[in-house]
């Protein structure tokens, strides 16, 4: 039976007196990861953090502390955000681009290791409107691995796919319990029930599946619908880990790096990060990347930085593109390429950045690595101003602009002021 699906992200955002650390922690996410940056990037990583306000995402554990050279759990390195110098260039073309019911009482049941009693899972006895047996089984009889609880739950059948999870979970089948737990902790097809969930979660991860020993850990880091437990939540991630759960392994590192389920200790959290980076997890590519940078839990080395840094780039992970596009620009830890720097940077402010954006305007402004453009320094400006990215520099440059230079930006920068 193949894994129910992947996990939506969340995160937790820390804000210290002169950073903010985004942590998240997610099944095969590659969207959100702990990203670090200075006083001035605050509002970018929040706006990058939109997986927290979307999905979710975001936003989940307790932060874990960093030791006094940092400020938290997560990875963090001072900012290196610099302005490229330059006089202002010529003006040339175009700028930013628009881019159920309630189910009756049951008996309480008692569950191993300590978790409290939990209601057993109600067996559907009726087939909702349109959802009967015989037309659940003729919608998923195709299902290539047989898995027909699985089939029904990707078709939306939700109700039989808990009927059909159900039967297989009574005979001991470990991921049918962790689709079980799926249902109850989204609400889907049966009330939403975190202890529901956590129960089931636990069965099945008792059982060997790494999903479910996964999924618990999460809600025994976070306190949904169990007591917190970091040191529990520990041991689960890393019977996750040993079965090869990627997503498992980088909390892994998190919560070695942070010392509270475990002594801080860098040096396996970098081996757990490692461990997650080798098989294409952005988010630990990008922790890698500042554990190099930082010379904490492996020796200091730009070069390894800047390259774990481009393959998390690459991999879609904003923080990264933003601080890649840095090094590209100054030539730290890899030969300086003012055109890539800007395509990097075209790339993450594209994608919303407003500390992308804010770099961008300063390369149209000046013409470094695009050509000098004063409608979209201008454009680009005022979009990240208005993200609350402030530039007296830029300020000034567009105060200095014609009307037609500044309407023409204005135009130009409606889409995103008011998106």
């Amino acid at each position: 039976m193949p894994p129910p699906r992947t996990r939506e992200p969340r995160c937790r955002h820390e804000i210290g007196e002169d950073r903010i650390v985004v942590l998240c922690v997610a099944a095969g996410s590659t969207e959100c990861a702990v990203r670090r940056v200075g006083v001035d990037m605050v509002a970018a990583v929040l706006l990058v953090a939109t997986v927290a306000a979307a999905s979710a995402a975001p936003p989940v554990h307790p932060p874990l502390p960093r030791p006094p050279a940092a400020t938290s759990a997560a990875v963090v390195v001072p900012a290196q955000v610099a302005s490229p110098p330059a006089p202002p260039g010529p003006p040339a073309p175009p700028g930013p681009s628009v881019p159920s019911a309630a189910a009756p009482a049951t008996p309480l049941r008692d569950l191993p290791n300590g978790l409290p009693a939990q209601p057993a899972p109600d067996l559907p006895t009726a087939a909702p409107s349109g959802e009967t047996p015989a037309e659940a089984e003729a919608a998923v009889e195709d299902a290539k691995d047989g898995d027909i609880a699985y089939a029904a739950y990707q078709r939306g059948l939700y109700l039989a796919a808990l009927g059909f999870a159900t039967r297989r979970a009574e005979a001991g089948d470990a991921t049918a319990r962790t689709l079980i737990g799926l249902l109850y902790q989204d609400g889907l097809g049966v009330p939403r029930d975190l202890a529901k969930a956590a129960s089931w979660f636990k069965l099945a991860a008792d059982a060997g599946d790494p999903e479910a020993a996964f999924l618990l850990a999460l809600m025994l880091i976070d306190g949904h619908g169990v007591a917190a437990n970091p040191a529990e939540a520990a041991r689960y991630l890393e019977l996750a880990a040993s079965k090869g759960h990627i997503a498992a392994a980088y909390n892994l590192g998190i919560l070695r790096l942070g010392g509270k389920a475990y002594p801080r200790d860098p040096a396996k959290a970098a081996d757990a990060f490692e461990i997650a980076a080798e098989a294409g997890n952005a988010d630990a590519q990008y922790a890698l990347a500042v554990i190099y940078d930082d010379g904490d839990g492996r020796p200091r080395d730009p070069m390894r930085a800047a390259f774990w840094l481009g393959r998390a780039a690459r991999g879609g992970h904003l923080a990264a593109q933003v601080e890649y596009a840095i090094r590209l620009f100054h030539g730290t830890g890899v030969e300086p390429d003012e055109r890539q720097a800007a395509i990097w940077f075209q790339k993450a402010a594209a994608a919303g950045n407003p500390i992308a954006m804010n770099r961008l305007a300063r390369l149209y402004a000046n013409g470094r690595g695009v050509p000098a453009d004063a409608v979209a320094a201008t454009a680009w400006h005022l979009v990240a101003r208005a993200r609350g990215v402030a530039d007296p520099w830029l300020d000034a440059f567009v105060a200095n602009q014609p009307p037609s230079v500044r309407n023409a930006a204005v135009d130009q920068a409606d889409w995103w002021v008011w998106w």
